[in-house]
C-alpha cells in the first residue's frame, strides 16, 4: 500500500509536470539561448518562436520562427551541440518518466523499460520552409540496412534516411562523386550500382571499371558481357579513356546530324557508365615521376571532358576517392558531379572538399558503416544498403 500511494503520488506529480511542458521542449529553450541563437536589439532579446509540436509514432516535431538576423545555416551548425546536449541528462531519471506507469502492473519490468528507454540516444533532423522544423526522434537511425531490390529504369539505392527511402536516377542527375575513409562503404555502395543496373538495365547498360586498388573491387563483374573494359594502372585507364572520348565524338557526331539535343531526345537506349575507384590514383598534381604525370594528366583531361558533355551523349561518371584533398579532387570534375556521396571523412576540410564550403558533416558522421551524407540540391544523412556476395554472384550468374 505504501509503495503504491508512492508512486501514485509520483505518477500525478509526473503527469502534472508534463502537463506545465518540462521535458524537450524547455531544454530547447535553454539550449537556443546558451548556443546564442538568439538576437539582441533595443536592449531586448529576440529568441526562436515555437509555433507548434506534433508527437508523431517515431519522433516530436517542434516548429518554429526563427528571429530576424538568424538563418537556418546558424542553427545546422549548433546541430550536434543541441542533439549532445538533449542526451546529457538521458541517464537520470526524473518523475515525469512515470506518465503511464500502472500501479497494478510489475513494478520491476516498467522500471526496467524506463532505465531501457532513457538509454536510447536522441537525434536531432532539421529542415528549413519559412520556419524552422526540429524532428527529435527518440531511437538513433539503424546502423545496417540489407539491400533490396526495389529500383527501375537508371536508379540505383542511396539508402534509408529519418523519414524516406532516397533513390538516386542516372537519367536526371548523371554524375557522382563518391568519397570516403576506407573500410566505410564506398565500394560497397559501388558494387551495389553495378549489381542494380545489371538486373533492371542488362540489355542498355556498359561499364568501364577504373579500380586503382589492385583490380579487386570489380573482380565478380569481369565476366558480365556488360563490361567493356577494366583498368587497373594509369596505362590502362588512359588507353580505355581514350577509346571512349572517341566513341564520344561519334555519339556527338551522330546526335548533331540528325538534330538531336542528347541521346534521350534520339530515344537511344544506353548508358556508358564509368566508375572509377580510387580516383586519387590518376591525379596529376601529386605524382612525382615526369612521364607518369603526363599520363594521369591525360587521363584527367578525358575524365573532366566526359563530366562537362557526357551526360548528354548517354555517359555517366562516378568518381570514386578515398583521399579527397583539391589535388586530388579536380574542379571540373566536381563542379560537373551533382550529385555527392560522401561517407566518414577524417576532417573538416576534407568533408569541404567534397561537398562544398562550409559542409563539414562528413566529419561528424558518427563511426558506423554505410552511413554517409548524400547531397544534390538537399542534403540527407543516409543509411546506405549492405549488399552480400552471395547476392552479387547469383545476379552475375544469371546476367545476359
Amino acid at each position: 500500500m505504501i509503495i503504491e500511494a508512492l508512486l501514485g503520488g509520483a505518477f500525478w506529480f509526473g503527469a502534472e509536470c508534463m502537463k506545465r511542458g518540462i521535458g524537450d521542449k524547455q531544454k530547447l529553450d535553454r539550449i537556443f539561448r546558451k548556443c546564442g541563437l538568439y538576437v539582441k536589439y533595443d536592449k531586448k532579446e529576440d529568441t526562436p518562436k515555437l509555433i507548434r509540436t506534433a508527437k508523431k509514432e517515431t519522433y516530436v516535431e517542434y516548429v518554429y520562427r526563427i528571429p530576424e538576423g538568424l538563418g537556418f545555416k546558424d542553427f545546422e551548425k549548433k546541430r550536434e551541440v543541441i542533439e549532445d546536449s538533449l542526451n546529457s541528462s538521458k541517464d537520470l531519471f526524473t518523475l515525469s518518466d512515470l506518465r503511464g506507469f500502472d500501479i497494478k502492473g510489475d513494478y520491476d519490468k516498467q522500471l526496467q523499460d524506463i532505465k531501457k528507454s532513457k538509454r536510447q540516444q536522441k537525434e536531432v533532423y532539421m529542415t528549413f520552409d519559412k520556419l524552422l522544423t526540429l524532428k527529435v526522434f527518440n531511437q538513433p537511425l539503424t546502423d545496417f540496412l540489407l539491400y533490396e531490390s526495389n529500383c527501375k529504369r537508371w536508379e540505383v539505392p542511396i539508402g534509408a534516411t529519418r523519414t524516406d527511402y532516397i533513390k538516386h536516377d542516372f537519367d536526371k542527375i548523371m554524375h557522382m562523386v563518391v568519397a570516403g575513409t576506407t573500410r566505410y562503404g564506398k565500394s560497397v555502395f559501388l558494387k551495389n550500382v553495378i549489381t542494380t543496373l545489371l538486373m533492371n538495365q542488362p540489355r542498355n547498360v556498359l561499364f568501364t571499371l577504373i579500380d586503382l586498388k589492385g583490380g579487386l573491387t570489380f573482380n565478380r563483374y569481369k565476366d558480365c558481357p556488360q563490361i567493356q573494359s577494366i583498368a587497373s594502372d594509369a596505362d590502362e585507364s588512359l588507353k580505355v579513356l581514350q577509346s571512349i572520348n572517341k566513341q564520344m565524338d561519334e555519339v556527338m557526331e551522330h546526335l548533331k546530324e540528325n538534330r538531336y539535343e542528347n541521346v534521350q531526345e534520339a530515344k537511344i537506349p544506353n548508358r556508358h557508365f564509368i566508375i572509377i575507384d580510387e580516383g586519387a590514383e590518376l591525379a596529376p598534381g601529386i605524382e612525382k615521376d615526369k612521364e607518369l604525370r603526363a599520363t594521369k594528366n591525360s587521363c584527367e583531361v578525358i575524365l573532366s571532358r566526359i563530366a562537362r558533355i557526357g551526360g548528354a551523349l548517354g555517359y555517366r561518371l562516378i568518381y570514386a576517392t578515398q583521399t579527397p584533398y583539391s589535388e586530388v579532387l579536380n574542379h571540373n570534375i566536381k563542379q560537373n558531379c551533382d550529385a555527392k556521396l560522401c561517407f566518414k571523412l577524417q576532417t573538416d576540410k576534407a568533408s569541404e572538399v567534397v561537398l562544398g564550403e562550409g559542409i563539414t558533416d562528413a566529419h561528424h558522421l558518427p563511426f558506423i558503416k554505410g552511413r554517409a551524407v548524400y547531397l544534390t540540391d538537399r542534403k540527407h544523412i543516409v543509411q546506405t544498403p549492405m549488399i552480400e556476395n552471395d547476392f552479387i554472384e547469383g545476379v552475375v550468374n544469371n546476367v545476359q
